[in-house]
């Protein structure tokens, strides 16, 4: 079984109130989705290039802050890439560990269980990421409502993860 390989084969949703909000902060989409240069998007005045990577930042940042806020059953969702299309890969791959540092998987118990038990834990697994940047979402909402001002710091991702 190759437990990363599945878990990168999710394609993780959020909740769709944060639409309009990524879309504030990330590049328009269309045709050059994820080609966009650093020029182009300190002109556009964004901070992330795609919506995913917005999605892996609110990730960490309901990660480090210990954050997690289920997402509520019935609730609209939108979905995101699989996270194997997520790039940097390497940051990807950090948001999967913390994760999984968060989770109470055994991972000695895991070998032996049935497939149908293996993909529930998977499942669990999506979805506690899914909680972790529902919380990330959260706290940048909460933020915004606070001191709108803050996120006209260029540094104010980074600052937030500080506080």
């Amino acid at each position: 079984m190759d437990l990363l390989k599945r878990i990168k084969d999710r394609a993780p949703e959020y909740d769709s109130r944060y639409f309009d909000m990524i879309l504030n902060f990330t590049i328009e989409q269309g045709s050059g989705m994820g080609r966009t240069s650093e020029e182009e998007r300190w002109k556009q005045g964004k901070y992330f290039s795609t919506r995913y990577e917005m999605y892996m930042y609110a990730s960490l940042l309901g990660l480090k802050k210990d954050y997690n806020l289920p997402i509520a059953a019935g609730t609209n969702k939108k979905k995101f890439i699989e996270i194997k299309s997520w790039q940097p890969y390497d940051v990807a791959d950090y948001v999967i560990m913390g994760v999984l540092a968060k989770s109470d998987i055994d991972f000695n118990e895991l070998e032996n269980m049935q497939e149908e038990d293996v993909e529930k834990k998977i499942t669990g697994l999506k979805s506690l990421l899914e909680g972790y940047a529902n919380g990330g979402f959260d706290i940048i909402r909460s933020k915004m409502d606070e001191e709108e001002s803050f996120f006209l710091n260029d540094n104010c991702f980074l600052d937030l993860l500080d506080e």
